[in-house]
């Protein structure tokens, strides 16, 4: 039976039983792979089936990676861009972890619509990785560990738990020469500090309730003890004394700024260096969770990183490295650090 349609102004025609206005996967593929071999330079022929057997590999990991409704950012000529340039990387290198690391970094940047600081962050992290080595990689995820987050732990089993599978795959590969820092700066990934922080003073500042070993209620000065009292815990690690919260040092601070603290602040301030384990006794604890951490804190301080902080680049990259090393066991998104 013939069917006739009309339209009327802004009217959209639609004739069958299914109907995709967006991208669908198999389109998806072929844009993708026609942005390779539509720009591909000009190789010898052999070269050139190598280099397009690698980038089909890679374009179809990418697809199957992304939801349906990342597609569509296909037919932006930035994501185009960014693609081919991934695309050719690999082609070349057929390196399997750079092109994994890409694969992470062109999901996030497809996934990412606004043109913000991450997207500004992911369309240069691309361009910048595959001027980066293993150990780089290694390196910039060891500091994002060490320096730029916190580890959901309420326990010192827990603490350790964690670093056993977030440290400790990224920490047997760390190697990193003064040449290596001074690379990375150059590569827009770090940014020099004034400030040294060795591995026991890092994560005494950021789990300073995980590494003390508490204090007697009666320390606490006569005028703040009723006020402080019940902010503070048992010890985890003796029962017999009390501690401030499972807090990093900077979230206590805005503690002490709360009204009812605030007449307390410098008390609090006080507390919080009570019973705090040495950076020596730290880095002891850390090396001894597991057999790729026993001799890290000593490769970690000897190192320039500690004069060092990660720049958004760096961030991203070291970000992507980890997921991609350790999986489900990091699952944090780039926003919370980029954004």
């Amino acid at each position: 039976m013939r069917q006739n349609q009309r339209a009327g102004d802004n009217s959209i025609n639609v004739q069958g039983d299914v109907v995709n206005f967006g991208v669908s996967y198999r389109d998806a593929r072929e844009i993708a792979k026609d942005v390779f071999e539509e720009n591909i330079v000009k190789f010898t022929q052999v070269a050139r089936d190598t280099a397009s057997e690698r980038a089909h590999d890679f374009t179809d990991k990418l697809i199957s990676s992304l939801p349906v409704e990342a597609l569509k950012s296909l037919q932006d000529p930035d994501v185009q861009r960014s693609l081919f340039y991934a695309q050719q990387e690999f082609a070349c290198s057929g390196e399997q972890d750079l092109g994994e690391l890409l694969i992470k970094l062109l999901a996030d940047r497809m996934q990412s619509a606004d043109r913000g600081v991450k997207t500004l962050a992911l369309n240069e992290a691309l361009r910048t990785a595959p001027k980066l080595t293993s150990r780089h990689f290694a390196a910039l995820s060891v500091l994002m560990v060490c320096i730029h987050t916190k580890l959901g732990a309420d326990s010192v089993e827990r603490l350790h738990k964690s670093l056993s599978q977030v440290l400790s795959p990224i920490a047997k590969d760390f190697q990193i020469t003064r040449a290596d820092v001074t690379y990375l700066e150059y590569a827009g990934c770090l940014s020099s500090t004034a400030f040294t922080k060795n591995l026991g003073d890092a994560f005494s500042s950021t789990y300073p309730g995980l590494f003390t070993k508490g204090f007697m209620g009666d320390w606490i000065l006569e005028g703040s003890r009723s006020a402080l009292i019940p902010l503070t815990q048992e010890c985890l690690r003796d029962p017999e004394m009390i501690q401030l919260p499972i807090l990093p040092k900077n979230d206590i601070l805005k503690l002490a700024d709360q009204e009812a603290f605030r007449p307390h602040k410098k008390e609090i301030e006080r507390l919080i260096g009570i019973g705090l384990m040495t950076a020596e006794e730290i880095e002891r604890e850390i090396s001894r969770i597991d057999e790729d951490l026993a001799d890290f804190p000593e490769r970690y301080n000897s190192s320039s990183l500690v004069n060092c902080q990660l720049t958004a680049i760096g961030t991203t990259l070291a970000h992507t490295n980890l997921k991609r090393v350790v999986g489900d066991h990091f699952d944090a998104e780039l926003d919370v650090w980029v954004h």
